[in-house]
């Protein structure tokens, strides 16, 4: 089963006095897992995936397949072979009933991923709240500051994190 789109929405969200479209992360960190396509067990595999970015390639004219000293790695590429692709920010949404699967974003590093991957990180950048982060953060946690409470927080933060997805997959023999 793979990933299609990815979506996520925090509860109690739309109280706070926070930024109205927050911004987050969602990170396969674990090993993807897929069961093992012609194995009457059960058995699977499980291997680490690294996304890495692969250079574009320069175009090659019929000179450079005569010139002797011309390398097809240092002379076609550009970049390096080595860099890795950052995830991209997904939108957290505010979360009521009843659940809205239209607001999933479907233009992220996730698609065509194993949904089954032994741990997933979630990044929520306190920078995305308010302007000051920590302040942002404290909020999102503790709730909002209670007036005159000298920094008390009223303690009604947001109350769940949910992560959907919408996935595919293919039919075994």
């Amino acid at each position: 089963t793979r990933i299609r789109s990815v979506g996520a929405w925090f509860g109690d969200y739309a109280d706070l006095p926070l930024a109205d479209d927050p911004r987050i992360y969602v990170i396969p960190v674990g090993e993807d897992v897929l069961r093992a396509p012609s194995a009457d067990d059960f058995s699977v595999r499980q291997w680490q995936v690294v996304d890495q970015a692969i250079p574009t390639p320069f175009p090659i004219g019929s000179d450079d397949l005569d010139d002797f000293g011309w390398n097809p790695l240092k002379d076609t590429l550009s970049g390096s072979q080595t860099d890795l692709r950052r995830y991209g920010r997904i939108r957290a949404f505010h979360f009521s009933e009843p659940f809205d699967d239209s607001q999933v974003t479907s233009d992220s590093r996730l698609i065509g991923r194993s949904v089954w991957n032994r741990k997933w990180m979630v990044i929520i950048p306190g920078g995305t709240f308010l302007n000051d982060p920590v302040s942002g953060l404290d909020t999102f946690i503790h709730g909002p500051l209670v007036p005159g409470g000298g920094g008390v927080r009223d303690g009604h933060g947001v109350s769940d994190i949910r992560i959907f997805f919408k996935t595919y997959a293919y039919s075994g023999l």
